[in-house]
């Protein structure tokens, strides 16, 4: 079976994806643009999240910009699908930022893999979606646990945060929690976003009250060996789809402290806190059992392999 992935995110969500299906036989290509003649080769043709991707694929006004001088046929409604499905993965950006909100997108959509119910619940409130005849799934992301080493750890001082610096990720509650916890070393590694402003503060701030704070810029090659001395993943998000950095350092056994997010007690169940002083308990506690982290994965379906399971039985249903 041959698959044409449609990513914008260059991988970061579906590398594992891909590399699973190779794996098990599919030949899999993937571009981060929408490509007619890559709908045409394939079997199944996926779209990872509702962005200007499958508005390119099925809007006249986009066809005509992207190919303006085409003679080939561009759009979905254009090319022969016989035998062929198509998939849509929304993630939650998209769904807020109202790309999903276009006439005719969604007619030539067979099947729409929702990663959490409030993404479920907000996009199909909109009457446009609602137009479409495809089959629903509410499918969770899953981390590959074979990626990540884990080991039996114990409480400590050491908290990692693994996100780009937007103000979604919950710069305020991080320093907060910094500044109730002086004892603790925070390390947040990622990017700064093009919010200057917010960089301004962040840094004043740790100079003037958070010395335990400590920002490493960018991106690391091998995520896996920077997690090894943190003692808890802190995810301050005030949205979320998944959290990827939650459930790999919860593969390696680390404990997670979550904020909750909306939806995030349908994602996270039980591991939730909504207040600092309750984030603070989570962390002074000393409750610590390493292997119930990664087994949380795997009992509510967070692992790479239940994911893909459930991709499979939408694929060939």
């Amino acid at each position: 079976m041959k698959i044409t992935l449609f990513d914008s995110y260059a991988g970061k969500f579906t590398n594992d994806m891909q590399r699973w299906w190779t794996d098990h036989g599919y030949e899999v290509i993937r571009d981060a643009h929408y490509d007619p003649e890559k709908v045409q080769w394939a079997d199944i043709v996926w779209f990872d999240t509702c962005d200007n991707n499958l508005l390119a694929a099925t809007s006249p006004g986009e066809a005509l910009l992207a190919a303006p001088d085409t003679k080939h046929p561009w759009r979905l409604q254009d090319i022969d699908m016989s035998g062929k499905k198509v998939i849509v993965r929304p993630i939650d950006i998209e769904v807020w930022q109202g790309h999903h909100a276009h006439d005719d997108m969604w007619q030539h959509v067979d099947d729409v893999i929702f990663l959490a119910p409030h993404i479920q619940q907000m996009m199909m409130a909109d009457s446009r979606p609602q137009q479409g005849h495809f089959r629903q799934h509410l499918i969770p992301c899953g981390v590959d646990l074979g990626r990540w080493t884990f080991k039996e750890r114990n409480p400590g001082n050491k908290i990692g945060i693994v996100a780009e610096r937007w103000v979604s990720k919950g710069v305020d509650l991080a320093l907060q929690l910094a500044m109730a916890l002086p004892s603790y070393d925070f390390y947040w590694l990622g990017k700064n976003n093009d919010y200057h402003w917010q960089d301004a503060y962040l840094k004043d701030k740790i100079a003037k009250v958070c010395p335990n704070f400590h920002l490493e810029e960018g991106y690391v090659d091998d995520l896996d060996s920077w997690w090894e001395d943190k003692n808890y993943v802190l995810s301050c998000s005030y949205k979320e789809t998944y959290g990827y950095n939650i459930a790999e350092a919860m593969a390696k056994g680390i404990k997670p402290i979550i904020h909750n997010f909306y939806g995030a007690e349908a994602i996270w169940p039980g591991l939730t806190w909504n207040s600092l002083e309750e984030a603070v308990g989570r962390i002074t506690n000393n409750v610590y059992d390493s292997s119930s982290y990664r087994q949380y994965l795997v009992d509510h379906h967070l692992d790479l392999e239940s994911m893909m399971q459930a991709f499979e039985e939408v694929i060939h249903a």
